[in-house]
């Protein structure tokens, strides 16, 4: 059982990481963090719930300890937010996170160095790639292998469908499209859908996780609308 030691250090590294992706909302000058981008439209998805979503993952068996193994995929990383999250997370896994917005990229590099130097996230497994996620040439020129990807994660912006095809033609069988979305009602037909699950940083409303994949053995069938908090788990 955790100690109330490492719960407090927990709960202060997690608000610590949250506070640098406020500054980051805040030095963009406006009232709602939200960028037009080539691709698509950037919205920052709050913090806590991003750490709600991985939570979901790791308590399904898709990360964490004995999860499905290889490396995590951000698509869209915006300012660099879900990778750090998923770092914070599973230290050890390898995550990549894909930006085509120059200014954005730029920002999620300053974030994951200012994150690093706290001491927050271990930048030797964050790789950010100012790229397109949706082009193989992307992942041949970073070495990464899309048959080893345990799981990609994106916050739907009108491109989710293309995300979807892309997976479901160059990723493994085993590999998971999560998508978390505060859009409910949203469908997606070009990939399965095994499993949505409600997550919520626990004041605010609701979010979908939604999980795709090709393998029926790679996540639970079994769906959930209950909240879950967004705290980060204990040593």
């Amino acid at each position: 059982m955790p100690s109330i030691y490492s719960i407090l250090r927990r709960r202060s590294a997690s608000a610590k990481l949250a506070q640098v992706f406020e500054r980051s909302e805040a030095s963009t000058g406006r009232a709602l963090p939200i960028r037009r981008t080539g691709r698509g439209i950037w919205a920052a998805t709050p913090v806590r719930v991003v750490e709600a979503a991985v939570k979901t993952l790791h308590g399904i068996g898709l990360l964490g300890d004995g999860g499905q193994p290889g490396h995590v995929i951000d698509a869209g990383t915006g300012d660099g937010r879900v990778p750090a999250v998923l770092a914070a997370w599973g230290p050890s896994r390898a995550v990549y996170g894909f930006e085509t917005d120059a200014a954005l990229y730029a920002q999620a590099v300053t974030n994951l160095h200012a994150l690093d130097a706290g001491g927050l996230v271990d930048a030797a497994h964050v790789h950010l790639l100012e790229a397109d996620y949706c082009d193989v040439r992307s992942y041949e020129r970073g070495g990464i292998a899309l048959s080893q990807t345990a799981v990609v994660f994106n916050y739907p912006d009108g491109n989710e469908r293309q995300l979807a095809r892309f997976v479901a033609q160059h990723c493994g069988h085993q590999t998971t499209l999560c998508l978390l979305t505060h859009n409910r009602t949203l469908e997606l037909n070009e990939l399965p859908r095994r499993v949505c699950h409600d997550v919520s940083d626990g004041t605010g409303p609701r979010w979908r996780l939604s999980l795709y994949s090709r393998s029926t053995a790679s996540v639970s069938t079994t769906s959930s609308s209950e909240p879950v908090s967004g705290t980060a788990p204990a040593d």
